[in-house]
């Protein structure tokens, strides 16, 4: 898939205007404050992924406009014709091909993967980081997923309600074991395709890269319910004295290894921005093999950190995909194969 033609309205710094963008590479091009961000942004929120941060009205809407709401649209081509739109107030209302739709038939039909200067902590970070990344990839290859993991969130929190309160556990850990049995299985074959993915990356990993995933609190048997309820056991105690669930989803782990070494050790700063943009690029191998359809990359600040070698394989993988890729940069000599775009105070040209 790719996006063909996208328009705003009163959305942040951006000029009111549509761009016709080129189904291959594309690079956005200007210094801190043009809106190049922000323009990143309008295309994560067509894709059925909202704004980058949690925003009020007042953060999304054109901060000189007296108008009381936004509007983005995008036309997307490729394996389908899809007409996305979205209304913008303090929330993002979406439709698609002019009809009232939820976020995660959009994010099917749209396959989207944001790479952002924060997603360097994939290797470094904490594990949430890590089980964001991957649920990301679930809720793009499983249309049920995102409503799954919602409803697993709230079963957790009622558990931990419990056990705040001295109460007993064993009704809400019927409920949950299937649930989590069922999002464990999404996570696991999510990880798998992530390592079949890093072996057709070429040559942007900066050495051997393993992904794996550790059970939160189990791992004790294959099958997933039976484990929750054996592992729920094993630590009853610990979770009665710490008054919180041990065990479940919201635990897990994935470990990025290169020669069985911590990748966040093994690698020096620009390489682990090379080492997580390979595995979006693996997760977008994914997307592709799942759905039979293309994904969108977008990346802000795709040179940061990386010295001139490390642009260059980037851009060959990048050039090697025969995907869609709208990326952001504020280095002015970027060596881009693709159609180069200039931003400057909300407005975009192509460069010629």
């Amino acid at each position: 898939m790719f996006f063909k033609e996208t328009g705003s309205v009163n959305f942040k710094n951006l000029i009111t205007g549509k761009i016709l963008w080129d189904d291959g590479l594309n690079l956005i091009s200007g210094p801190n404050g043009s809106g190049k961000t922000n323009l990143i942004e309008t295309l994560n929120i067509l894709s059925g992924w909202g704004p980058f941060k949690q925003a009020g009205k007042i953060d999304l809407i054109n901060w000189s406009s007296n108008e009381s709401r936004g509007f983005l649209q995008a036309q997307v081509s490729g394996e389908e014709e899809v007409l996305i739109q979205s209304s913008v107030t303090s929330r993002c209302f979406m439709k698609c091909d002019g009809k009232r739709s939820n976020c995660s038939s959009i994010r099917v039909k749209v396959p989207t993967l944001s790479f952002l200067p924060g997603d360097l902590a994939l290797l470094e970070g904490s594990p949430s980081v890590r089980r964001r990344f991957i649920d990301v990839l679930c809720a793009i290859i499983y249309p049920l997923y995102a409503l799954r993991l919602t409803e697993y969130r709230r079963a957790i929190s009622h558990k931990k309600a419990l056990l705040e309160s001295g109460r007993v556990t064993e009704i809400a850990d019927k409920a949950i074991a299937p649930i989590a049995s069922w999002i464990w299985g999404c996570r696991e074959r999510a990880v798998k395709a992530i390592g079949m993915g890093l072996e057709a990356s070429l040559s942007l990993p900066p050495g051997p890269m393993s992904f794996s995933m550790e059970r939160g609190g189990g791992g004790l048997l294959e099958d997933g319910e039976e484990d929750y309820r054996l592992s729920v056991e094993r630590h009853a105690r610990r979770e009665r004295g710490s008054r919180r669930p041990l065990v479940g989803p919201h635990r897990d782990e994935f470990r990025i290894t290169s020669n069985g070494i911590a990748a966040s050790s093994a690698f020096s700063r620009g390489q682990r921005r090379r080492a997580s943009l390979s595995l979006v690029i693996a997760a977008g191998w994914a997307v592709q093999t799942k759905l039979r359809r293309k994904p969108i990359l977008l990346l802000d600040e795709v040179a940061s950190e990386l010295d001139r070698e490390g642009r260059r394989i980037t851009v060959d993988t990048l050039s090697s995909l025969g995907w869609q890729v709208i990326a952001a940069t504020a280095e002015e000599d970027m060596d881009w194969p693709g159609t180069l775009w200039i931003a400057g105070d909300g407005t975009f040209k192509r460069k010629d």
